[in-house]
């Protein structure tokens, strides 16, 4: 029994030890934590001290320049984004250009001369903001018929005259695009279909550079159809077929002729590539055109065929162009030649001639590119009236430089040497200084 007795005494004992230390742990950590909340409360009274002072030493901005900043800074947000109104992605982008120029020799005193006139010389001379460009890119999702809808608008000021108080804004070029993966169906205001190209150049972006010198250039309503085939992972043939609406206007015709003012084309273009393992690439395109205009009830025809080219020559050196042969061809951007086709005792005739443009572009630095440019129209002497143009030739020289990443610089010089049956050759030569801004 009193062995018992010891025992329990033994464990009461321990037990009340146990809860001793408890008690006193316990104790010691409610200490640890009133000290750390003196310590955060000294840190606190200091930071208020801290901005009490800041407040003392910088008086408080007024509300009418709060407001002042923030409407400012709503005003660059706004800027800096475009939203469409079914909330597509539209994005805006272009160019804003400034030309420099001088005309000297027979230009006719026309606002951009393309051939040189006869008559006295009229030189002239001058600066324009008609060649800035805004473009809207718009897309959409793959929702309809599996397609991806995108699109283009591209505008510039070159309507109206060279009065400053004239400048009109106008459609440039324009398309709506259904892209499945391997073909595309085009709706779109461009150039013919057989001659998508353009010469280099800054000076002449209202009416590209060399139109009647070679250049098929007309913008005008068209629909097109495109399939992609890939032959190698490096070489492939894009076909593109489509109709394509022709200006019929600008013909010379005798006063009270009925001339229909526009007529469907049949065109086509196919173009061979093949990217190199440097990054070059290599393109070969034949074109066909196919129509008929229609004069005081008769038709007639209208074709041509075309091939252009883009060749890297060398790692700096690239050669592009374009050629093509056919007959009443003003319809496609030869208008200011006006030689579509004779009329001679009540038939119409048409007028065949061949031309073409050429570029060498030579690379000579990341920001330099200097290009060497030549395009040529040469009708048909004895399909022309007895003062008709002959041959209208054009060259030109330009370089293309980067001041900066946005920022463009583009001297250019150019004569144009105008052949007529009767008058002999006319020149005219033009200096240009531009100098662009991309955003």
């Amino acid at each position: 029994m009193a062995w018992h007795k010891l025992a329990l005494g033994v464990m009461l004992s321990a037990a009340a030890n146990g809860q001793q230390a408890n008690l006193e742990q316990i104790l010691q950590q409610l200490n640890q934590l009133q000290r750390d909340n003196q310590r955060l409360n000294q840190e606190i009274d200091n930071l208020r001290q801290q901005v009490l002072d800041l407040k003392a030493a910088k008086p408080a901005v007024p509300l009418e320049e709060k407001l002042d900043v923030v409407g400012q800074q709503v005003q660059d947000l706004a800027s800096s984004k475009v939203e469409a109104a079914e909330h597509f992605p539209l994005t805006l982008s272009g160019l804003v250009l400034m030309n420099t120029y001088y005309y000297a020799g027979h230009t006719g005193g026309a606002d951009l001369p393309l051939v040189s006139i006869p008559g006295a010389p009229k030189p002239a001379g001058g600066g324009t903001f008609r060649n800035t460009e805004l473009a809207f890119l718009y897309s959409g999702p793959k929702d309809l018929w599996g397609a991806q809808l995108s699109g283009r608008l591209q505008l510039d000021f070159f309507g109206g005259s060279l009065n400053i108080q004239n400048h009109l804004a106008r459609i440039r070029t324009a398309d709506v695009s259904l892209d499945w993966g391997a073909r595309s169906l085009t709706f779109a205001v461009a150039k013919p279909i057989l001659s998508p190209r353009d010469p280099d150049s800054l000076s002449q972006l209202g009416i590209p550079l060399l139109a009647n010198s070679g250049n098929l250039w007309l913008w005008q309503p068209q629909i097109r159809y495109e399939e992609r085939f890939k032959f190698t992972e490096s070489t492939g043939l894009r076909a593109r077929l489509g109709v394509y609406q022709t200006a019929e206007t600008p013909a010379s015709v005798p006063i009270g002729t009925k001339l229909s003012p526009s007529r469907a084309a049949f065109q086509g273009r196919f173009e061979l590539f093949h990217n190199t393992r440097s990054g070059r690439r290599f393109e070969l395109a034949p074109g066909f055109h196919l129509s008929r205009s229609r004069v005081s009830g008769v038709e007639v025809p209208s074709y041509a065929a075309s091939v252009d080219w883009l060749v890297p020559l060398a790692p700096r050196l690239d050669w592009t162009g374009f050629a093509f042969t056919g007959e009443n061809l003003t319809g496609l951007g030869i208008a200011g030649l006006h030689q579509a086709f004779i009329i001679r005792q009540g038939s119409a005739f048409p007028v065949r001639g061949k031309g073409g443009w050429t570029q060498m572009t030579l690379h000579a630095a990341p920001r330099l590119d200097l290009n060497l440019i030549a395009g040529l129209q040469d009708d048909v002497n004895r399909d022309l009236p007895d003062n008709g143009i002959a041959r209208n030739f054009s060259y030109a020289a330009n370089l293309r430089f980067h001041l900066a990443p946005n920022v463009l610089l583009g001297p250019e010089i150019m004569q144009i040497r105008t052949t007529y049956r009767q008058s002999g050759i006319q020149l005219m030569n033009r200096y240009d200084l531009a100098l662009g801004y991309l955003f």
